[in-house]
């Protein structure tokens, strides 16, 4: 006899009404959800060539958008404006094949004139090798159709800050205070001071400036002070003299409304998390109990035994383990601060490969580990890191979710546990970068900390040659307080003297500007120096990848793992051991080992870690010296859009009730709940404590919204 329900209800055709119903309902809330107005901030028209009323070229071309890759002059301004205009059409246009048609790279016109590159040799692990030219990444992605979770256009953000504005100036101020702190260790940093930490140097002596000394120099910057701040829409601002982007980065950076910056909280991340304890997260140092489980607290490393704890550093990968030493690239040497070599990577010369390392590796200790760290990582290694640390301490998935079902009967794993949402942290991850490619590429092309630095450099040296932008240039470099400007210019002249030790090879052709010897070179070189040799990508700045991945993949982990404590008290979950133990480690003092952390005792969270974690990753990218603060700030908080977009679409299909709960970047209480065939709903508590729509919460951090048709 045939049992009843021996087969699952529907089947067969029945079930494929359903799913059909079900992908349907996922496209109207995809489509009822805001479509976000991107708006670039302008300049790209304001800065770009024109004529004048006798035919001659006025204006400039482009000296503040993203031109990397084609050809440059020797003053690094953008050698012929039509090949910037080809570039912008070929993103843009329907046809794909204008990139192989109609884009003239510099590797193009170095073809057709006999030049080259003035460093046109690289030492890497496989020997020397000839210089190529780089290709952009993916300059199209942003045309590229997403399934599921918001669509790449319908997310958006914020104009870029403008250069003439003071929060521009504060931003490349802070670049260049991070590449003086570069080989300071964190601890040392939060303590104001700036002894590095090259294990080899014989005596690696004091940065230019030390951290105190550099929080006292922002301090004292217009966009921090509020003292004659110069907005980039003066036309729109408050009494602060800031538009409202400006004043929530400004707030994003202190968590106060007066903007002062001290040695714990500078550099660090938007959110309270992020703020508190050891300036590392935790989840990139700590590891968890190994399978067999724990080492009694004795040093297991490197790994040959089958025991281990949080403090060994090596999270559980299956039978497998992850150690969180890094490798860090060699301590106290930057690159770009020479002219040519600059030049040459504005040209698009790839020196990828020409890295140097420290012979040892450590957990993350100073800047340049964690500029390294985001050199190499995998997209979404950090989270997926994070992730399987959680699983290993047990932190419990959603009190809202139906497993594990209260009476133990049904368990978590498919649905609900540990596969899931290793699947889910991944699978956020390239829809995001997709978005960010199309704010990149697609609408703000804004120009890397790099090109800015040179374009300051210029104006010491040649002011004429930035035409109509001069003023704008010289109204941000002038903010810059002269005692950082000179730390730069003597940094950058040792670093030149350590020309030998770099795996970039220059031939020595005179590449500066006509009339410009080296000695007045010299006087006037503010390039940002760099950790990589290559520079940044080739791609814009705004918005960042790693900032847009880290906000939704860490939203992925707020979501599905239970960020408060039992009774619903609204307090956050804390960082513990299963046992209750608070889990607070920072390495020691040359990085080669955890210890309990000596000066911070408060109880961290579990919220807080995942958003210092994201902001680690994204601000380590400015301490690169390939992105500003705003790119962190603003692709954050589009990537936790794209993550609830993806959730918002995936709670119908489960096909019973939902619910999670999660703070924001913003610091919002946001709800998601679900039922089984219906669209879900969201409710926004505001971090003072107010109702917030939906709608306003979804384009808080753009300029307006897209009025679509109904479809």
């Amino acid at each position: 006899m045939k049992l009843p329900l021996a087969e699952p209800v529907p089947a067969g055709s029945e079930r494929a009404q359903h799913a059909k119903s079900y992908r349907d309902l996922a496209t109207e809330i995809a489509r009822l959800n805001p479509q976000a107005l991107t708006r670039a901030n302008g300049e790209e028209a304001d800065h770009g060539p024109r004529k004048g009323k006798k035919g001659e070229e006025v204006g400039a071309r482009h000296p503040v958008n993203f031109t990397k890759g084609l050809k440059h002059d020797s003053c690094g301004l953008l050698e012929d404006p039509e090949h910037y205009r080809l570039f912008v059409e070929a993103i843009n246009a329907p046809d794909s094949a204008l990139f192989e048609k109609h884009v003239i790279s510099a590797a193009d016109v170095f073809e057709e004139t006999g030049e080259g590159f003035h460093c046109p040799e690289k030492v890497t692990c496989h020997g020397e090798e000839k210089v190529p030219w780089r290709g952009w990444e993916s300059p199209r992605a942003g045309h590229v159709y997403e399934l599921q979770g918001p669509d790449a256009g319908s997310v958006g953000m914020a104009p870029a800050p403008r250069v003439g504005s003071s929060e521009l100036a504060a931003e490349m101020a802070e670049v260049y205070a991070l590449a003086i702190l570069r080989d300071v260790p964190f601890a040392t940093i939060c303590a104001g001071e700036g002894k590095k930490l090259c294990p080899s140097a014989k005596d690696p002596g004091e940065a230019e400036l030390n951290a105190g000394q550099i929080v006292d120099l922002l301090n004292k910057m217009p966009f921090f002070s509020g003292k004659d701040v110069c907005s980039s829409t003066p036309h729109n601002v408050d009494g602060s003299g800031l538009n409202r982007f400006e004043r929530n980065r400004r707030w994003g950076r202190t968590l106060s409304p007066n903007g002062q910056l001290t040695a714990v909280n500078a550099f660090r991340g938007s959110t309270k998390g992020a703020h508190e304890g050891p300036y590392v997260s935790q989840f990139m140092l700590i590891g968890a109990t190994s399978l067999a489980c724990g080492s009694n607290g004795k040093s297991s490393f490197p790994a040959l035994d089958a025991s281990w704890d949080l403090q060994d550093g090596f999270i559980p990968y299956g039978s497998l383990a992850i150690d969180q030493r890094t490798l860090t690239h060699k301590n106290c040497l930057d690159y770009m601060t020479d002219w040519c070599s600059w030049l040459d990577v504005q040209n698009g010369a790839n020196f990828k490969g020409a890295d140097q390392f420290e012979d040892t590796r450590r957990f993350i200790t100073t800047p340049r580990d964690l500029a390294t760290y985001v050199h190499f990582d995998a997209l979404y290694e950090a989270y997926l890191n994070a992730c399987l640390i959680m699983l290993s301490l047990g932190v419990p998935a959603s009190k809202g979710f139906p497993e594990v079902s209260p009476s133990g009967r049904r368990d978590a794993f498919a649905t609900f546990g540990g596969p899931h949402i290793l699947s889910l942290v991944c699978e956020v991850a390239t829809r995001c970068l997709k978005a960010v490619r199309r704010q990149k590429f697609n609408y703000h092309r804004r120009a890397r900390p790099e090109a800015i630095g040179g374009r300051f450099s210029l104006l010491c040296m040649d002011e004429d040659k930035l035409g109509c932008t001069t003023e704008a240039f010289r109204k941000s470099l002038g903010e810059i307080p002269d005692p950082l400007l000179d730390a730069i210019r003597a940094h950058n002249s040792k670093q030149n003297e350590m020309r030998d030790m770099r795996n970039v090879r220059c031939d020595g052709a005179s590449c500066l500007p006509d009339g410009v010897d080296r000695d007045a070179f010299a006087r006037c070189n503010l390039l940002l120096p760099m950790a990589f040799p290559e520079g940044s990508p080739m791609h814009p700045a705004y918005g960042a990848g790693h900032a847009t991945v880290a906000g939704g993949c860490v939203t992925m982990l707020k979501a599905f793992f239970e960020m408060f404590e039992d009774c619903d008290s609204g307090e956050e979950r804390g960082l513990c051991l299963p046992d209750g133990t608070p889990i607070i480690y920072e390495p020691n003092d040359d990085g080669s080992a955890l210890r309990k952390s000596p000066k911070f005792k408060k109880k961290l969270t579990i919220q807080g870690e995942l958003d210092k974690l994201a902001a680690n990753i994204s601000i380590g990218r400015n301490m690169a010296g390939v992105h500003y603060y705003s790119d962190y700030y603003d692709s954050l908080r589009m990537g936790e859009r794209v993550a609830l977009g993806i959730l918002m679409e995936q709670a119908p299909s489960y096909g019973e009730s939902i619910e999670t709960t999660f703070k924001s970047f913003d610091g919002d209480y946001v709800t998601l709940s679900g039922e089984g065939g219906s669209c879900p709903s969201i409710s926004v508590i505001g971090r003072d404590g107010n109702p917030v729509l939906p709608h306003d919460w979804w384009l808080r951090h753009v300029a307006g919204q897209e009025v679509s048709l109904d479809l």
